[in-house]
């Protein structure tokens, strides 16, 4: 089986980090910015108060940085639009490498499901004809068990009882039970308990041992 590398995975990671990286760098720069436009539009707005006070020419400097920093906070807020665009650009071009990537992931992991399906096919196999075994062994017994005691029995005028009774195993019963009716079949609350839970049902456990000497 092929080692999965997953490079066309590991390129879009990268480029969602860096830009990810990229976005929260401009954030950041955006909101010192806006502080800094924020301070200087104060600024040249009391710098010219003032000059209107004192007959005087407004501070062109601070109207110049005010002018530079707003152009730099548009700039930056533009490039953080921009961002999305240009990762979702360059994904579009890895759509068809990743999902080769996922058919590979998906036909590699399918040998090792193949393999488990496998095995439980074989005990499934194993299982069934168990039943057959166990079928066979109940009808030579029910017929050795008549053949040995019908006669008698009416003779004596005894209960001979059913033979199709004894040793029995009910395949119509809904879920496993407890006990002396705990059952060596395997019922859908066992396998749904193993499906859904992941474990072995409680009862079951309890009764691992039940038909040992």
């Amino acid at each position: 089986m092929a080692i999965f590398k997953g490079d066309a995975i590991k390129r879009v990671n990268k480029l969602l980090d860096k830009g990810e990286a990229r976005r929260t760098k401009l954030q950041e720069k955006i909101e010192t910015l806006q502080e800094e436009v924020n301070f200087l539009y104060q600024a040249v707005q009391d710098d010219f108060n003032e000059a209107i006070l004192e007959d005087k020419e407004p501070n062109k400097k601070l109207s110049s940085d005010l002018e530079k920093a707003r152009e730099e906070l548009a700039q930056a807020q533009f490039q953080q639009s921009q961002i999305d665009a240009v990762i979702q650009s360059e994904m579009d071009k890895q759509k068809e490498a990743i999902d080769k990537e996922r058919r590979d992931f998906v036909a590699d992991k399918g040998e090792e499901f193949r393999e488990l399906f496998d095995e439980i096919n074989e005990l499934k196999m194993v299982y069934l004809n168990k039943l057959i075994e166990y079928r066979n062994k109940h009808r030579e017994y029910e017929f050795e068990y008549r053949g040995t005691f019908k006669d008698v029995s009416e003779r004596l005028g005894l209960r001979m009882g059913d033979p199709r009774e004894h040793h029995s195993i009910n395949i119509n019963q809904r879920y496993q039970l407890d006990g002396r009716y705990y059952s060596p079949l395997v019922y859908m609350d066992e396998i749904r308990e193993a499906f859904v839970d992941g474990k072995i049902s409680f009862t079951t456990l309890k009764n691992k041992d039940a038909f040992k000497q």
